[in-house]
């Protein structure tokens, strides 16, 4: 992803649009999928095994935790990106690569996109649940 992230850095800088923010705001919006595809699956993998499915939280619980986690990443995706100048240097890096703006936007547009499927299609393999009105039984049921 970081040839990506490099490559969306350039058309940034060559839209004149501010290239900083707006990376700093598309690798946190991957990584905050991405850590979706973590932890819900295993939130409710804990949820069921554990506690036997008799934990309910608060939506506001769950509200802060979500606002939460994605603060500290926008956090330290500006200090680890932007800050030490890491986007820089994968500009450099892969100054010479060229990717299709097709693709690359295709990939842009659809890698968040997939991660949040693929967090809930993983949740409901590995625990069990309904696709599309299909009963699925649980690999940990």
């Amino acid at each position: 992803m970081n040839l990506i992230f490099a490559k969306l850095f350039d058309g940034y800088q060559k839209w004149n649009y501010p290239a900083r923010f707006s990376i700093t705001m598309y690798i946190s919006v991957f990584y905050f999928f991405l850590a979706f595809l973590i932890l819900l699956p295993t939130k409710t993998y804990i949820d069921h095994q554990i506690f036997n499915d008799e934990i309910h939280y608060e939506k506001s619980t769950i509200l802060i935790m979500v606002f939460g986690l994605l603060t500290a990443i926008i956090f330290f995706v500006y200090i680890g990106y932007i800050k030490n100048n890491y986007i820089q240097k994968l500009s450099e890096k892969y100054k010479k690569t060229s990717v299709n703006k097709a693709l690359l936007f295709f990939i842009v547009t659809f890698a968040p996109v997939i991660l949040m499927v693929l967090a809930g299609i993983i949740t409901v393999l590995l625990n069990g649940g309904s696709i599309l009105r299909n009963e699925i039984k649980g690999y940990f049921e």
